[in-house]
């Protein structure tokens, strides 16, 4: 039987994925989520809050306008669907390069992972809330709490990646130090 394995380039997945990741990023950040907000008087978008009240989501509903929807279905939100696949890959890479550990490396690869799936549920429950309305109090809490703890994912792997990058500088200025 002739098993082909996939081969997975970290150093090259990171730059390409981390590319892709800025431009998105910059493109929903600077363009889309301005225009979206531009008649809300100062309520963010239901991703760009740590936590939101049914109250919040509501008032944020009523005041984005038809303009302001249509570009969050059809713009934002098609962007946020495609955003996780590329900064997935991008924290998945760094975690690959800087981890030395391959017993913990499985645990510390579920973190980007769950921060995704998070953000893939925060998007589709956005989407009911924009074509919608928000039906009942209890379904703008849970999408509010799938926001937090996509928020907590996101840090939480962020601090990894960044405590590894430490760990493996401290590491490297010790082999230098021995020459």
């Amino acid at each position: 039987m002739n098993k082909k394995r996939i081969r997975f380039f970290p150093g090259i997945t990171a730059i390409i994925s981390g590319a892709v990741t800025a431009v998105i990023g910059i493109v929903m950040n600077a363009v889309l989520i301005p225009a979206i907000e531009a008649n809300t008087g100062g309520i963010r978008c239901f991703d760009m809050n740590f936590a939101y009240s049914p109250e919040t989501a509501r008032a944020f509903l009523r005041s984005i306008g038809d303009e302001g929807r249509y570009i969050y279905l059809h713009r934002q939100l098609p962007l946020d669907f495609v955003y996780p696949v590329f900064y997935t890959l991008l924290f998945v890479s760094l975690i690959f390069l800087l981890c030395k550990s391959k017993k913990l490396l499985p645990a510390l690869l579920v973190l980007p992972s769950a921060l995704a799936l998070l953000d893939y549920a925060e998007n589709i429950m956005s989407i009911i809330m924009l074509k919608n309305g928000i039906s009942s109090d209890s379904f703008a809490v849970i999408a509010s709490c799938v926001t937090s703890a996509k928020t907590v994912f996101m840090y939480l792997t962020a601090a990894v990646i960044i405590i590894l990058l430490i760990k493996a500088l401290i590491h490297r200025k010790k082999e230098n130090d021995k020459c």
